[in-house]
Order: C-alpha cells, then structure tokens, then sequence
C-alpha cells in the first residue's frame, strides 16, 4: 500500500482524529525543506492543505516538483494546498476542491484571502482571526437568505480585504461597516447571522482532499498526471542536501556532509579517492549516453574510458592538438603542464572540472561510497570535536564568531597541511573535490581552531580496512 500523508492545522485541527482508523499520516502545517525529509517513493501521495509561509519559510514550488516528477502523487486544497495547486497543476499537482478551483479560474487571486492568525499546535490551532474565503461565503449566504443586499456584502468583503488577515473576523464587522459607510443596523443584523451561520469552505474542501487520501490508502488506483521532467537545480539539490542531514551548517554535530568534508580535508589520500570516485562516474556516464563499453579492469582502463568520454563531450580531440588545449591552463599548474603526460594532463582536467563540466552530484557520489568505511566513523567524530572546541572557544568569546576567523590564515594551514605552495592550493582543493579556494574556506573554517590546535586530532585514511 501506498504511503499518505497529510499536512494539516487550522483548517482542519481535528485531523488526527478523522483519521485514526485509516492508513494517513498528519504531520503539522508544510513548510520549506518538509517534504524532501519525507523520503517518499513512486505510488505515495502527499496530501497538502495548511502550510507555513510568514514565521518559517513556504513550501517551495521545486519541492513539489521534485515529488512529482519521482512519481509522488501530491494533492492540495483549503489553504496553502489550494495556492500550490492552482500554481503547479499544469505540472501534475491534483487540485481539489471550490477554494482551489476559484484560485485556478481567476475568481481568487490574493494569497491572504485563505490566511489566518491562530494559536499553537498544542492549543489546537484555534483560530485568532477568520479566513477573507470563509467570510465571503457567509456573507453571500446572508445575500441570499435575505439579510442584506449583494451591494452591502460586497462593499464588506472590499473594506476587509483592504485589512490586515489578522484583524479579519465577524467580531470586527462593526468596524468595517463603519468605515465602509453602512448603517449600523444593517450591520448589526449582518454580523448576528454570520456567528450563527458561518461557512467554512477550507473545512469542506479539507475533508474532500482527505477523502481522496483515505481512498489511496486504501488501494484504490487513480490515473497518474503526466508529469515534466524537473531539472535538479544546484537550489533543489542544497535543499535536498540539508533535509536529509546532509549539511554541516551551523550547528548539527552529525551531517554526512560535514563528515564527507572532514575526509577532503584530512585525509592525504583522499585525492586518489576522488579521482578513482570521478572518473566511475565519468566511465558510467559513457556507457549510458555513448552505448555499451567493456568493464574496466583496472585503474588504467577507467581512465581510458574517462578520457573517451571526455571527447565523446567535445571537450577535446584526439590525437589532441596542443595548439587547442590551451584551456589546460586554467586548471593545471605550470609544473605538471611541464610534466605530465598529455594525456594524464587531460585526465586532471576531467577531475578538477568535474562539479563544472559533467555537472553530476559528486557529493552524493562520494558520500555513498564513504558511508560503510571505517574512516566515515573517525571523520564523523572530527566533526563533533570540531563543534565542541567550537562552542567552548566562541562562548568564552561571545564577540567574536567563526566566521571572524581568518581566511588567509584558513588557507595557510591546509597548504602547510597539504604540502603544496599557497600558490598552488587551489588545484589541490579541486583534487579533494572542492571547485574553488573559497570553497576551501568555507569547507575548513569550522575545522581551523580543532586543526590548528590539535593536529593529531585531525588524521585520516580513506583506503585502511576498505573493502
């Protein structure tokens, strides 16, 4: 059976209990980075219909996409579902319901008009204000039940939609009749009958979209949206990356990719690894796009794979033209382009371009291949070492922060670490998988204070105990 869940609140506080006999999954109002951490497979289907966008950040469009296109059924209604839904279903988000239709034809267009001040989740979500949609349909009811004319109830919804959300409820219909220039008693009568015969169209449409998750659950098959390809953005990836765990940033002690830099920089040969990790993913890369190769053997053969593919690309030619190889010079050393063979210089430049030319996810790559090493564990302690001494340094000094800390002298240690000139360390952070000396920096600045002071704190080898 499919996974579903549902991203619900003040639409509809009671969900879990709507749905404590079937196979749906609340989770809380959506927000940014909610819906990569799902880790959601085809045939699944997320249901949409409170989410976040003023305290955190909203839902991201990609995000959605990115569900879609892995062939995760996506729904929306009420609120931010409906705003997502009406935006995205030309891409294959299934809208549901009156909210998301009206959004969809034209006949709603402001975000506001499904938003709402309420309480936290542990008081329920109670609401502090009323939804525009939610007033509008009320009042078209007192329209039609006789209280008030359709002049009157539209000169209402005018005044309110010129307010704040927050201030929006039937309670403040007094205020708006008065600056929109109605009789009190009208206005009276309209707000006596709108607390007594309030609709709720977000409620409604919320139970529809929840109807159709109950019925995925159960097995029940719909006809799969056609779905465009969605490109994975260097956006969409860093999103990826951090809702996985992935990231170092500025607090988690235990993100892979913290580890995965902890092994760039400290381990002597990780270039080799790199390299080896590159030139895979290059031979692959051939054997999908140019058609079937014979395995390599060895090393050697992977190169020569590696290096056909880079002429597959139209990188270069062979026999190679020095006269037309000038571009070596942006990613060589003097030293090696006097040196190194031709064609060993045209295998450094495949892996020092390899995040600017292929353009495949080379962190993932690696980290995959790290992950069931005995190096993952002692890189994922550097890691936490690297915090602690961190947290106590910059606690002691609250002035200061990492950040502070200098990149000239960032860059001095690793040289001195790495052996090579300042000069040249730029092409060596490119062999460790880092594109730029910036890169370097931002890679071994949480590192410094732990490197600097505890040297033998910081060794690693990627190849011991490999299997």
């Amino acid at each position: 059976m499919p996974r579903c869940v549902l991203f619900a609140g003040p639409s509809l506080p009671d969900a879990a209990d709507l749905v404590r006999n079937s196979a749906v999954e609340v989770l809380p109002p959506v927000s940014a980075g909610d819906l990569p951490r799902l880790s959601l497979t085809a045939g699944d289907v997320v249901g949409i219909v409170d989410g976040y966008f003023h305290q955190i950040g909203a839902v991201r469009h990609k995000e959605i996409l990115a569900l879609l296109s892995e062939g995760v059924r996506v729904l929306g209604a009420a609120s931010m579902g409906a705003l997502r839904a009406a935006e995205l279903d030309s891409f294959g988000m299934e809208g549901i319901g009156r909210i998301y239709a009206d959004y969809r034809d034209g006949r709603l267009e402001a975000d506001d008009e499904v938003t709402l001040l309420h309480s936290t989740p542990e008081e329920g979500h109670r609401p502090l204000s009323e939804p525009l949609v939610c007033m509008r349909a009320t009042l078209s009811r007192a329209v039609e039940d006789g209280v008030c004319d359709s002049a009157t109830a539209d000169r209402l919804v005018t005044t309110l939609a010129g307010w704040p959300f927050g201030r929006r409820s039937y309670g403040s219909l007094g205020a708006a009749g008065k600056e929109a220039g109605i009789d009190t008693g009208t206005v009276r009568r309209v707000r006596e009958y709108c607390v007594t015969h309030r609709l709720d169209p977000k409620r409604d449409d919320a139970l529809l979209l929840l109807d159709a998750l109950d019925r995925a659950g159960r097995g029940e098959r719909s006809t799969p949206p056609t779905v465009p390809a969605v490109n994975r953005t260097s956006f969409l990836y860093l999103w990826q990356t951090a809702a996985s765990g992935l990231d170092i940033g500025d607090s988690p002690h235990h993100g892979h990719l913290g580890a995965l830099r902890a092994c760039q920089l400290f381990a002597d040969d990780y270039p080799r690894f790199h390299r080896k990790v590159v030139l895979q993913a290059l031979a692959a890369a051939c054997a999908e796009e140019c058609g079937p190769i014979p395995p390599a053997a060895d090393d050697a053969a992977l190169a020569h794979i590696a290096l056909r593919h880079g002429e597959h690309r139209g990188l270069y030619r062979f026999p190679a033209d020095p006269a037309r190889l000038g571009f070596l010079a942006h990613w060589l050393t003097g030293t090696e382009r006097a040196t190194l063979t031709l064609a060993e210089q045209l295998i450094t430049f495949l892996v020092r371009s390899f995040r600017v030319n292929p353009g495949l996810t080379w962190e993932e790559l690696s980290i995959e291949q790290l992950r069931d090493r005995p190096c993952w564990k002692d890189a994922r302690h550097i890691v936490q070492l690297a915090w602690e001494v961190n947290d106590r340094v910059f606690t002691e000094h609250q002035e200061r922060h990492v950040n502070d800390l200098s990149s000239e002298k960032i860059l001095g240690l690793i040289a001195q670490r790495w052996g090579v000139a300042r000069a040249d360390l730029e092409p060596a952070a490119m062999d460790r998988g880092l594109e730029s000396s910036d890169s370097l920096t931002m890679a071994a600045r949480a590192f410094h204070l732990l490197a600097r002071y505890n040297p033998e704190l910081v060794r690693l080898e990627i190849e011991a105990g490999a299997g």
